[in-house]
């Protein structure tokens, strides 16, 4: 479980993030980021219908995500706020390897 020093659970902390933030994409998955003003990085996860319907599948993507950023955190670049899209993921259900490789490869692409 991420800390609750790492969620970004604000409307408009997340909406300030897509308004300035960059992006970098995947097939699965779009990270977008920001500045902070904190010394630390924080994150939200969306994944919204069209990823399926049934809520209790998108809340374990999001778990398993979460999973992955709290043992990687150490290897993400800090001070940003990170907002996660899922898309709509063909291989349901992922490993938690593959969320790890394919995330890791996206946040070596953050500048």
């Amino acid at each position: 479980m991420l800390a609750n020093i790492n969620r970004l659970r604000k409307e408009r902390e997340i909406q300030k993030v897509f308004k300035i933030g960059r992006s970098v994409k995947s097939a699965n998955f779009s990270i977008r980021y920001a500045p902070n003003r904190f010394g630390n990085s924080r994150f939200a996860i969306v994944a919204g219908t069209k990823v399926d319907k049934r809520s209790t599948r998108r809340n374990a993507i999001k778990r398993q995500i979460r999973e992955v950023l709290r043992q990687t955190q150490s290897e993400i670049p800090q001070g940003y706020d990170y907002v996660i899209s899922v898309y709509r993921l063909p291989g349901w259900p992922l490993k938690q390897v593959d969320i790890k490789q394919e995330i890791a490869l996206l946040m070596k692409n953050i500048k």
